[in-house]
């Protein structure tokens, strides 16, 4: 046996004590029963001791667990997965009763497939582990902290051996030390005959733009063979030629010319004439091109307003005013803006340019802030009518980007504002989008309305099929958690959306309200609107009203152009979008609009702030003639300031990069005087070159190298003199394939040299961005930087094609293991020594006690009689006899009650007994009162009293005597 807490037998000193205080102290007539119940008390103190010490009986059973690890990395193809998962349900199906059996699934990492169960039946195998690598070690160490106590423990490993990362044989070390024994079932693949493929893709870091440079590409083939190498960059084919393939390792040069400045992607294909796996023919390498920055400039061409009237392009003067500095300038639209961080990377800065934001996707805005944050690119966000608040940017992954919050904080320059949102719930809006519903699309637009009004203003929410559903409000939006719980349980519907029946209802709601701004948005399918009859004349009655009505039409329908002539009736604006994603942007678009306070459009000279490299040289500016409203954030710099303290210049640093909000605009509208001004050119340069600062030459060079499952980054820092930079403090940010981003410290490894390591889990394209500071630098308000790009090809799976047995039998003979393949029914064999395992027996212990202490109680406090037990027998099992049990006699004191009972029933006149009979039985108080009786002295105030006679019954005649008895003792 064993315990956990023995320092419970302490309690035990207490037996003298109870037994002093217990020890039987009455007659020897029941001092058998006091010491019984004193033994039995000591019994319950010593198995409640042995349970608070919490007793443990240890005992080897006979008893089995067995642990499949089945390999599922790349290397294993489905019919050998379709093999493995036979084996394994054939050895289940045949476990015996009392054994367990559990299966572990490992690639790069191992996961739980089926816990430890006895049950006799495999379920299909669903885990997924990535299958970049095999580690089998990892497999083994989960399978050792899976197995019960109490069991012979069995490791089966079913996979082809090619292990890549880990330490295995380790591994089969701590099993053997563990008394758990490894065998295995070979997944052997075969060699292929005809193969080639890429081993290794080197370019240089960084080249000069102009520059000639070389990519070395190693390839290894099965035999001799012809074959076609293909470069590409950007989608464009820029080498390409015929090769002849060696059996073995064959090295081969590309020479290439770096055309412009760029993070170019080099991406090099093989096309053998003989091949088995087309995984392993691609390999792509990063080089960064060095020369004059290159700016993109995102803006619109031919865009209009939600009024039909053409936007100006603020574009050409800013491009213009770049180019003649130098800079080398392009410009794209946002639906042709790239989603691509790989592109992005590409350029030094990018432009925003009176940009509205249901015209980036979501996706595209948060590459964007990836971009800045993560890679350290530079950002200008140029403002205008379509900017900003004005543009959808509130809640948006831009504004977070942004140096300046899109809702004004002073809540005195705005109206009162009452909005409605009619939303369609009809059976469309149900559809999903990006794994969205359109509703909730919808409904998050209106949470949006809320978090962006003031807190006395107003919203109702309609949602409308063919009836208003539920609707919410008028709410006051200063109670804004109710609104948003109430606001998200929206759900679609059925039908179309009837718009006559919800504008009726939005009328209902406004018609109390005493607000300066009332205003109706219209949420409705442009080939699904019904009820249009009367809308037109309910519209301009509303009108009359001072209530505006804007529209929303999700997708192009039949219905799109009535929607866009209502807009206009109600002097309210149209909205035209194929996407619900855009619908957050349109509704918090409206509301900035109907407030008028965030669109500026006044005379006013800007106000110097805080100085800033931005204004080197200038000294004074024009007049500007309006600008969108914001709030500067906490940490943003403000360099220019509007006359209503609003900012008008601001920067700050985010994350890597830099980012300047610019919230007038640079046209003819509002900066007609700054088009005009000779210093419009040096302005817009300055300040697309400070975002763009951390691009300058840092002296670091960087490449990432990849050895056992890990990629090793790699910065060597010098400075001009090709001396070493120590005592350096770098971080990278790594930026995987889906976006992923992890921040790692580089440590110094050596003079000027740092590194970091990383795990890449998927295939695909790495970005990693240096940036640190020394001392000096530091000072100095300067950072150094770099950029690097790393591509993991392919899995290094189909770098090799031969299986490692050997591996395997190693493991086994070093825990006495063996070969399992033809053998299903051997893998649940009873031939391994069980391990002795405790089990806990308090719960038995303590339930014994709770027994025993009923049984105490009885010795102590019940008395069972002879007759007591005769009668117990007799209740229980007399019906159970056939012969009548005769009754049991009767005590002498009650056979005398019975007789006087019949005496007193008797007639009072008894006839005169015969001189043969005996002579008649007196009754004991007759004799008694026969007897001469003590003459007794009486007060002498009192006469002597007299015995009644006796008569009666005999319990009046007890009574009687009872009171004399009594009298006589007064």
């Amino acid at each position: 046996m064993n315990f956990s807490f023995p320092i419970a037998f302490l309690l035990l000193l207490t037996i003298p004590y109870f037994v002093w205080v217990g020890r039987p102290r009455n007659t020897a007539v029941r001092r058998w029963r006091e010491w019984t119940s004193l033994g039995v008390r000591i019994v319950i103190l010593l198995l409640l001791t042995l349970s608070l010490a919490g007793t443990q009986f240890v005992q080897a059973a006979d008893q089995l667990a067995v642990i499949f690890l089945v390999d599922h990395s790349d290397s294993i193809s489905n019919e050998q997965k379709e093999t493995a998962e036979t084996y394994i349900r054939t050895a289940v199906e045949a476990m015996p009763l009392n054994d367990q059996a559990a299966v572990i699934v490992f690639g790069s990492d191992a996961l739980v497939d089926r816990p430890m169960s006895g049950l006799a039946e495999l379920a299909p195998i669903q885990s997924a582990p990535q299958q970049l690598q095999t580690n089998l070690a990892e497999a083994i160490q989960l399978g050792l902290a899976l197995f019960p106590a109490g069991h012979a423990r069995r490791l089966v490993i079913l996979s082809d051996g090619a292990d890549t990362v880990g330490e295995a044989l380790e591994a089969a070390d701590l099993a053997a030390a563990a008394g758990v024994e490894i065998s295995y079932v070979p997944l052997s693949q075969s060699v292929p005959d005809d193969e080639a493929l890429l081993t290794s893709v080197r370019a240089p870091a960084r080249v000069v733009e102009g520059e000639t440079f070389r990519i070395e590409v190693t390839a290894e083939s099965t035999t001799d063979m012809p074959a076609f190498l293909r470069v590409t960059s950007g989608g464009d084919v820029i080498h390409s030629e015929e090769v002849q393939l060696r059996r073995g390792v064959n090295n081969l040069v590309v020479r290439l010319r770096a055309t412009e400045q760029q993070f170019a992607r080099f991406r090099v294909q093989l096309t053998p004439e003989f091949d088995t796996y087309f995984q392993n023919n691609q390999m792509a390498a990063f080089t960064e091109i060095v020369g004059p920055p290159r700016v993109l400039i995102i803006a619109e061409e031919g865009a209009v307003d939600g009024n039909g009237e053409p936007i100006p392009d603020e574009s050409p003067q800013i491009q213009l005013a770049l180019q003649s500095a130098g800079l080398n300038v392009e410009r794209t639209t946002p639906s042709d803006l790239p989603a691509s961080l790989a592109e992005l990377s590409n350029y030094a800065s990018i432009i925003l340019v009176n940009v509205n934001a249901k015209n980036l996707s979501p996706r595209k805005m948060d590459i964007i802030q990836s971009y800045v944050r993560d890679l350290g690119g530079g950002l200008v966000a140029v403002g205008g009518p379509e900017s900003y608040g004005m543009g959808g940017y509130f809640g948006t992954a831009l504004e977070e980007t942004l140096p300046v919050d899109m809702q004004i904080k002073d809540q005195e320059r705005f109206p009162s504002v009452s909005i409605v949102l009619i939303i369609d719930r009809s059976g469309s809006m149900g559809a999903d989008e990006g794994g969205v519903t359109k509703i909730q699309l919808a409904a998050e637009g209106a949470v949006r309305v809320v978090e962006l009004l003031n807190d006395f203003d107003e919203i109702t929410v309609i949602p409308v099929d063919t009836q208003a559903n539920n609707p919410i409000g008028p709410l006051s939006a200063g109670d804004k958690e109710t609104a948003v719980n109430l606001i998200r349980r929206i759900g679609a519907g059925g039908g179309g959306i009837y718009v006559r029946t919800g504008l009726e209802a939005a009328s209902q709601a406004l018609a109390s309200s005493s607000t300066q701004v009332k205003h109706i948005v219209i949420l409705a399918d442009g080939a699904d609107s019904e009820q249009k009859e009367g809308v037109p004349e309910l519209i301009r009655g509303l009108a009359t009203e001072d209530v505006t009505i804007s529209t929303v039409s999700i997708g192009q329908g039949p219905d799109t152009g009535w929607l866009r002539d209502m807009a206009e009736i109600g002097n309210g604006r149209f909205h035209l979008t194929n996407e619900a994603a855009n619908l957050p942007q349109i509704f918090t678009q409206e509301t900035t609009a109907i407030q008028r306070s965030y669109l500026i459009e006044e005379r006013f000279f800007p106000t110097l702030n805080s100085n800033s490299p931005i204004l080197t040289g200038i000294t004074a500016v024009p007049p500007l003639y309006g600008y969108v409203g914001t709030s500067p954030k906490d940490t943003a710099q403000v360099i220019l300031e509007t006359h209503q303290g609003d900012p008008l210049l601001a920067s700050w640093q985010y994350g890597l990069g830099r980012v300047v909000a610019w919230t007038s605009d640079a046209t003819g509208r509002w900066a007609i005087d700054w088009v005009q001004w000779n210093g419009f050119a040096a302005f817009w340069t300055q300040t697309v070159r400070w975002t763009n600062a951390q691009e300058q030459e840092s002296n670091l060079e960087a490449f990432v190298t990849y050895s056992n499952d890990q990629a090793i980054l790699t910065v060597d820092a010098r400075d001009e003199t090709a001396g070493f930079v120590n005592n350096l403090t770098l971080e990278t940010n790594v930026v995987g394939p889906e976006g992923a981003v992890e921040n790692i410290p580089l440590q110094q490894v050596g003079p000027g040299q740092y590194e970091a390591s990383f795990v890449p889990n998927t295939d695909g394209a790495y970005f990693m961005r240096v940036a640190g500071a020394n001392e000096s630098s530091d000072e100095n308000g300067e950072t150094i930087g770099q950029t690097v790009g790393w591509v993991l090809g392919y899995s290094p799976e189909y770098a090799s094609f031969e299986s490692n047995v050997g591996l395997l039998e190693s493991m086994a003979t070093t825990t006495g293991g063996q070969d399992l393949s033809a053998q299903e029914t051997a893998v649940f064999s009873h031939d391994l020594p069980s391990e002795p395992a405790s089990r806990p027996i308090w719960h038995w212990l303590t339930l014994t006690a709770v027994l025993l202490l009923p049984i105490d109680i009885a010795f102590r406090r019940l008395v069972v009689t002879r007759q007591d037990m005769q009668n117990a027998w007799a209740a229980t099992f007399g019906r159970f006899q056939t012969q009548p049990v005769a009754p049991a006699p009767r005590t002498e004191q009650v056979s005398r009650l019975f007789q006087a009972k019949d005496r007193a029933a008797a007639p009072k006149a008894a006839p005169e007994p015969s001189k043969d009979a005996p002579p008649p039985i007196q009754r004991q108080d007759a004799v008694e009162q026969a007897k001469p009786q003590p003459k007794k002295e009486q007060p002498s105030s009192s006469p002597t009293a007299k015995t009644p006679p006796a008569s009666g019954t005999l319990a009046s005649r007890l009574l009687e005597k009872r009171k004399s008895q009594n009298n006589d003792n007064n």
